[in-house]
């Protein structure tokens, strides 16, 4: 502390110095031009799974598992020759496309009546092609496999819409997919980066107009906090990391929080420096470094997207809290007086100084059997939230990429596909016996509830022997979509509805259960494959992750406030004090029935940090007036610790609670969500930490 009191008492004599570390700041900072912006499927993979490992297999014997559905709903005026004649049409120019690699459609089918007969085609037609609704057609897009989806996936679809905007207008068309879906989340995300941030800029600048009142105090805290978040916003560049639907909020936090320092650096209570800094410092230290243990432990996360979140958000306190220390505060010794505006005594110091007085013990012990109340129900629900995540909940219901999913499964009965990988023990090529046990399994799967359509290699095996003779080549390439070209391993799928994690989760263990049963003493192994066992997966994994760096910051966080406050019972408080915003807003998320998904169960490690913000300047300064507790109740010395603070306190809170109420304008629901939980978080930790803090303090020290 003396060093730094050193250099700031020098370096606030020396304004020119002060311009140099700004200009190298900015210096710093210029790889902020090399941000990107990406939503890469392959970050969302958890590492060393085994699913990827049986997913790469599966693409590297049958290409690319990426569908695409394109769905026409014809006019009830329109013949079955028109109908064909334009899915025909429209095949033919998606072919053209370099980014598919086949088209299967009603009229595939029409070239084998003649050597195959009616029932088989009709077969076959049943099993692809059978809609609840008459009037539909339905075209299945492969996408051919590339190295670089997320980028090339936008121009095959910015391709493909010039080709459906040329069907009729009388013709209502749908397009669906996983990379659909991926493609307009990453759309949504982008669109909420470019104007969330700036949002958020404004109404905080609004606020700290409300509470400074001066023009000059505003100019230099805005400077200082740009300062710092373009020296934080530009690790994206050095660290590589692009902007995507969960690393586009990072800015927004480092607003809030560099904010949150400056207000707290600006309301300056003394001249001098010593004293300021003694003040000053180790509330905004601590609560920085609780910030960053509460993002750094989603580092631990197995996914890439997650661990490079909690990265950027704990080294972007660090950078900006150094900028703020080596600049703003010798900018603030300089050319900041003492803020009037802190000792003044207003309605809200008055309100809770008539709440102080009137705090008795028995007052005490019944608002803290309050708060316990609600922790424990808290706990107690925990375990009780639904866990599962939902794509399609991602986007609004007037969305219409969401509406063309649903319209789909409603009127085909299913575009969801869950693949199979069959192999034989040994290495060994199926045989005639394992074509018709697998031609079972396929027949038990369509039984159940579930299963709208069931495809196998024994479907096309007639018409692939026959082919044989007639066109080899053909036959060949028809035998691939099903059968390696080594002959060792087969595919099977199931078309099943789309729905949650949880559900699909559920549909592919009683598929696997009904698999198992009918393999059983054969050599045959069928393992699922593909997109959704891996979806799944990568969901999973990352709720369960989330919900256990909770518990790793929790502890953390206490360890930290004991020891920097260096009084292991306050510290025990303040962290009973923190648990209750989280556990209110487990309370709320069971009433409104919000479960723990991407975007959700990301809050308790980011707020939790914030929500020891407030209370850790309640601590110091309640810490230095402990040893007037022989004298006073600890309510009244309560009373006196926070006149002084209350009012940054407060603009903290309601700059934290504008920042993430931002993220209700947000596209994606998921981040909705996000923005009204973390909101209610703050509310509730001012709650908590000045109706039900000094009423602990009143328990934990009684007047002796």
């Amino acid at each position: 502390m003396n060093l730094y009191l050193k250099y700031v008492k020098y370096v606030s004599q020396k304004p020119i110095l002060l311009l140099v570390l700004a200009f190298c700041v900015i210096i710093g900072g210029l790889p902020i031009l090399k941000i990107r912006i990406n939503n890469s499927p392959e970050d969302w993979n958890p590492k060393g799974s085994t699913q990827l490992i049986d997913k790469t297999e599966f693409i590297k014997h049958f290409g690319n598992d990426e569908m695409m559905f394109l769905y026409l709903t014809f006019p009830d005026t329109a013949s079955d020759n028109y109908r064909l004649d334009l899915v025909q049409n429209t095949s033919n120019s998606i072919r053209n496309i370099v980014g598919f690699e086949d088209v299967f459609t009603r009229n595939n089918l029409s070239s084998i009546r003649e050597s195959m007969g009616k029932k088989y085609t009709k077969k076959l037609e049943q099993v692809y092609f059978k809609s609840v609704n008459p009037k539909g057609e339905i075209l299945f897009l492969k996408l051919r496999q590339n190295k670089d989806p997320d980028k090339n996936r936008p121009l095959v679809l910015d391709s493909l819409q010039k080709i459906t905007n040329q069907i009729p207008k009388n013709i209502k068309v749908d397009l669906t997919g996983s990379g659909v879906i991926f493609n307009e989340i990453n759309r949504l995300s982008t669109l909420d980066s470019k104007y969330l941030l700036t949002t958020c800029f404004v109404l905080v600048l609004f606020l700290l107009w409300w509470r400074l009142k001066k023009g000059s105090y505003l100019f230099i805290c805005s400077f200082i906090v740009l300062l710092a978040l373009w020296l934080s916003v530009s690790l994206y560049g050095w660290l590589n990391i692009s902007v995507n639907m969960i690393t586009m909020i990072v800015p927004l936090l480092f607003i809030v929080n560099f904010f949150s320092f400056a207000i707290h650096l600006v309301t300056k209570h003394t001249l001098d420096i010593e004293q300021y800094l003694h003040k000053k410092m180790a509330p905004i230290i601590t609560s920085a470094l609780t910030n960053i243990i509460g993002f750094g432990s989603l580092m631990l996360s197995k996914i890439r997207v997650i661990y490079e979140f909690g990265m950027l958000t704990s080294l972007g306190i660090i950078v900006g809290l150094i900028v703020l220390l080596l600049i703003g505060t010798p900018l603030i010794v300089r050319y900041i007086d003492v803020n009037e505006r802190i000792e003044k005594q207003d309605w809200m110091n008055k309100l809770l100084d008539s709440y102080y007085k009137k705090l008795t013990p028995s007052i005490s012990w019944m608002v803290t059997i309050t708060m316990m109340a609600g922790i424990i129900v808290g706990i107690i629900i925990f375990p009780t939230i639904k866990i599962d995540t939902n794509s399609i909940g991602f986007m609004k219901p007037d969305n219409a990429v969401r509406q063309s999913e649903e319209y789909i499964d409603k009127n085909h009965g299913s575009v969801t596909i869950i693949d199979f990988m069959v192999d034989k023990k040994g290495g060994k090529t199926f045989d005639r016996n394992d074509w018709e046990i697998l031609s079972e399994v396929r027949q038990q799967l369509y039984t159940l509830p579930f299963v709208k359509n069931t495809y196998g290699y024994d479907l096309w095996r007639p018409l692939i022997v026959q082919l044989k003779s007639v066109d080899s080549v053909k036959a060949e390439q028809l035998s691939a979509n099903f059968l390696s070209v080594d002959k060792l391993h087969s595919r099977l799928a199931i078309a099943v509805p789309s729905g949650s994690v949880n559900e699909m989760q559920k549909m592919l263990e009683n598929a696997q259960k009904e698999i198992r049963n009918k393999i059983a003493g054969t050599n045959l192994i069928i393992r699922p494959v593909g997109f959704l066992p891996i979806y799944i997966e990568q969901m999973n994994t990352i709720v369960n992750g989330m919900l256990e760096n909770l518990l790793v910051a929790v502890i953390l966080i206490l360890l930290v406030m004991s020891v920097f406050v260096r009084n292991f019972k306050i510290g025990m408080i303040t962290t009973v004090i923190s648990l209750f915003p989280l556990c209110g807003v487990v309370i709320l998320m069971k009433f409104f029935s919000i479960p723990f998904d991407i975007a959700t169960s990301v809050i308790s490690s980011v707020v939790i940090g914030m929500i020891a913000d407030d209370a850790l300047h309640i601590i110091w300064s309640f810490k230095d007036k402990i040893h007037l507790h022989k004298e006073n109740s600890a309510n009244i010395i309560f009373a006196d610790s926070v006149r002084n603070i209350v009012h940054p306190c407060t603009a903290t809170s309601i700059m934290f609670a504008i920042g993430f109420a931002v993220l209700l304008g947000s596209n994606i629901l998921s981040i909705v969500d996000f923005g009204i939980l973390s909101t209610t978080v703050i509310v509730f930790a001012w709650i908590s930490d000045f109706i039900f803090f000094p009423a602990l303090l009143q328990i934990a020290y009684p007047l002796k």
